[in-house]
């Protein structure tokens, strides 16, 4: 059997938390994806301190620990907080081996990469890039190219990774092909959609001000080892973004490992505005500045939640508020976190695995590929594309559907892991409502062809049985 892709680490630890706890508790999964995203803030901490002060080093874990997006990425079950940690203790102990050159040293600096690889292979681009540009510092580009220990630093690194992952290209079964061949699209570097949808993501994840904010301070940190870090840390994660065409301007969790960069990049940022300004502030002003900073981060979290405003009357400044809180930096999906919507969500959910009968046959129009309807509703299926897959479809040169086509009087034809297959559904399930009217061809076919099976505010479930009646 292939592999789907990534190594199922969290999955199976998770599993085996399940097992001792007696029960699914979701609070396991999370708890260690929290951990691994606070003990690589830790590391972070450390790395900082090493190039930078220790006090200015406090402000790059707090960017880090309290950035929303970060928040929300700490609770993700999901590969990426680990791969981050793995990766931020590589480039410490990368930093240990560049102050004391020892094989102990760089024999531990890839064997912690050579793991971080594996979890996320393109954690890659940042760690290398910090190994290399700290050695071209010291021995130039050519000899630290050619010195024997990048020589063995590199193939520490890539073996376990590259024999895994060629693995599962040869053995053709699962997703690794299929998102290997998605995630390398060349011809996306010549439109501007890419450029546009790249900054779009970096929007989402950290705001506008922090990202022109660590730009600067790229530019003004100090010369020698501070920079070298940096500069080859932001080489990394540009040439990871051209490795990774599709995912970099669609995806906005590939911008993850940006974050630790930034926090360390408004370091110096922070610096510049302590030494030079506050000296010339009086006590009073320091404290009003304070204020000032925690009265914006509460500002920003208000304008993530969009029943916010509606509720008091400012639906009209909508679009005002979310450009706001995206300079800010607050993910619109920080909203759903702090709310109590996602409760309301699991009810959704269930209601509507009561109405199908929990059918094992079914396809849905829902966000997150409907994992979450269809594990709170206990019934299961396929998801139907949505705009965003279609789109990614299409730059890939894949099949979308045609509606006359696939819907036959027997079956439906839907890709399913890289695959074309028929398939028999009992219900259709409707719960992005604005995918249904982007999808105006579907919509119309269903309407048309399918009655109603049930309907609310929330969801909206076509009774498709009589296809194979």
């Amino acid at each position: 059997m292939g592999l789907l892709l990534e190594p199922r680490i969290i999955e199976n630890i998770s599993v085996f938390g399940y097992r001792i706890t007696g029960g699914e508790h979701l609070w396991i999964p999370r708890a260690l994806s929290s951990v691994f995203w606070v003990v690589g803030g830790f590391f972070l901490y450390l790395m900082a301190r090493a190039i930078l002060s220790p006090g200015s080093a406090l402000f790059s874990i707090v960017f880090y620990l309290f950035l929303p997006y970060g928040i929300l990425a700490s609770r993700s079950i999901q590969p990426d907080p680990l791969m981050i940690m793995m990766m931020l203790i590589s480039i410490y102990r990368i930093l240990k081996y560049d102050e004391n050159p020892s094989q102990i040293n760089l024999i531990a600096a890839a064997i912690v990469t050579a793991i971080a690889m594996i979890v996320k292979p393109y954690c890659f681009f940042m760690i290398f890039g910090a190994f290399f540009s700290l050695a071209v510092l010291k021995k130039g580009f050519w000899k630290a190219i050619f010195q024997r220990d990048t020589l063995i630093f590199t193939l520490i690194i890539i073996m376990p990774t590259v024999s895994y992952y060629v693995y599962g290209l040869l053995s053709n079964v699962g997703f690794i092909g299929e998102h290997a061949r998605g995630s390398f699209l060349p011809h996306l570097v010549l439109s501007p959609s890419f450029w546009s949808g790249w900054l779009s993501m970096i929007r989402d994840v950290m705001g506008y001000i922090a990202f022109f904010l660590a730009i600067i301070g790229l530019f003004i940190i100090k010369r020698g080892r501070p920079k070298a870090l940096l500069l080859g840390l932001w080489i990394g994660y540009f040439l990871f973004g051209l490795s990774a065409t599709f995912q970099i301007h669609t995806h906005n969790y590939y911008t993850m490992p940006f974050i630790p960069i930034v926090a360390i990049s408004l370091v110096p940022v922070f610096e510049m505005t302590m030494n030079r300004h506050t000296a010339l502030l009086s006590a009073r002003l320091k404290i009003f500045v304070l204020i000032f900073v925690l009265f914006i981060t509460l500002l920003g979290l208000s304008l993530s939640k969009v029943k916010l405003p509606l509720k008091n009357g400012l639906s009209e400044y909508k679009n005002e508020l979310k450009t706001a809180a995206a300079f800010i930096g607050i993910n619109p999906e920080f909203g759903k976190f702090v709310s109590d919507d996602f409760e309301k969500r699991i009810e959704i959910s269930q209601e509507i695995g009561e109405r199908v009968g929990h059918s094992s046959s079914t396809i849905f129009l829902d966000p997150y590929f409907g994992r979450v309807i269809a594990y709170y509703g206990e019934f299961s299926g396929l998801p139907w594309p949505t705009s965003e897959s279609l789109y990614e479809r299409r730059l890939r040169g894949t099949k979308v559907p045609d509606i006359k086509e696939d819907f036959t009087s027997e079956n439906i034809t839907i890709l399913y892991q890289g695959k074309f297959i028929k398939y028999s559904s009992d219900f259709f399930i409707i719960t992005a409502f604005d995918e249904f009217d982007r999808q105006a061809d579907l919509k119309d076919f269903l309407k048309s062809h399918f009655p109603v099976f049930a309907q609310s505010d929330e969801y909206l479930i076509f009774d498709l049985r009589k296809m194979h009646k």
